[in-house]
């Protein structure tokens, strides 16, 4: 019998391999026996099929018949980022809003949106992911610290976006030192220099478009090329619209709670379709989250969503 304790410790520890490409490229499966950890290439007879808790065929893991079903609603929204291999991303944004599409009120106001069964899922996305994406406005607004701090897990890179360059060393993902921090500025800015900056702050600094913004695929190639391929875009709307709209969203899930907040700030800002038949339908499971309700958007495999 295994717990959600067993399953995370089996998350852990193949997102720990994938990081060290030490995973069968032809496909693996995953368990316990006797309490060890076991990974092996399918086709090895040291943990059988029955028994395995994770299934990989090279390219995408999926539960295995080991799991309960409380059990896949911890993991499987989480299983996309264990996909990621280097040079090949997977991008996996989330927003919390409320039953009426808002992720904040309209002074800005956010927390508790979402209960703490989908805080505690965005600390697991965290802890799996190679680097957190947030817009600066989400900086500008929360102050967030952006770590692994409600579940065993890593850390990952924080990628704070700021084409204008408009947040200072008085932010605390700049100079809390927790983690590595990467600041996404125009090229046409100086490097920002403050003593405050923790030696783990670091400038990255990308070309501006005609309107001051920077391409997300531009981000994108940049964290690959740096080795973090498991990418977990966390907010705000804004941010998360614009790797939509760029295509570059493998899952897109989104937590909705039955609070109703009025004219708040909404999530997603897409162009309006001109009829339901051009609205986008991606497949989607959904998962509950305590009172919420989890949508988990399969963007990859749609044709009007996957990236060119």
């Amino acid at each position: 019998m295994t717990s959600s304790a067993d399953i995370w410790t089996v998350l852990l520890a193949i997102a720990e391999r994938r990081r060290a490409g030490s995973l069968p490229a032809d496909g693996f499966r995953c368990g316990l026996d006797d309490d060890r950890l076991v990974c092996e290439p399918l086709g090895i007879d040291r943990l059988s099929a029955s028994d395995a808790l994770v299934i990989s065929d090279g390219r995408t893991c999926s539960p295995g018949p080991a799991m309960s079903c409380a059990e896949r609603t911890l993991a499987e929204p989480l299983l996309p980022l264990l996909d990621a291999r280097p040079g090949q991303a997977v991008v996996v944004a989330h927003l919390g809003q409320s039953i009426d599409g808002c992720i904040a009120t309209r002074s800005g106001h956010s927390s508790v949106v979402t209960g703490p069964a989908d805080f505690e899922h965005m600390h697991r996305l965290r802890a799996l992911a190679d680097a957190i994406v947030v817009g600066g406005g989400t900086v500008a607004a929360d102050d967030p610290q952006l770590t692994t701090r409600s579940v065993e897990g890593p850390d990952p890179v924080r990628v704070i976006i700021d084409p204008a360059a408009r947040l200072d060393a008085s932010y605390g993902v700049f100079t809390d030192g927790e983690s590595k921090t990467l600041h996404v500025i125009g090229n046409d800015l100086p490097a920002p220099s403050d003593a405050r900056f923790s030696r783990g702050y670091e400038s990255m600094r990308l070309p501006r478009d005609d309107h001051g913004a920077i391409d997300p695929a531009a981000v994108l190639d940049n964290l690959v090329a740096r080795g973090l391929c498991a990418i977990f875009v966390e907010g705000g709307g804004v941010t998360v619209t614009r790797w939509l709209e760029a295509g570059l969203l493998d899952r897109l899930q989104i937590a909705v709670a039955p609070v109703i907040i009025g004219a708040g700030r909404p999530g997603l800002q897409l162009p309006s379709a001109l009829t339901m038949k051009e609205s986008l339908r991606p497949p989607c499971t959904l998962h509950r989250l305590g009172d919420d309700v989890l949508w988990d958007f399969n963007l990859a495999c749609s044709d009007q969503t996957r990236r060119s």
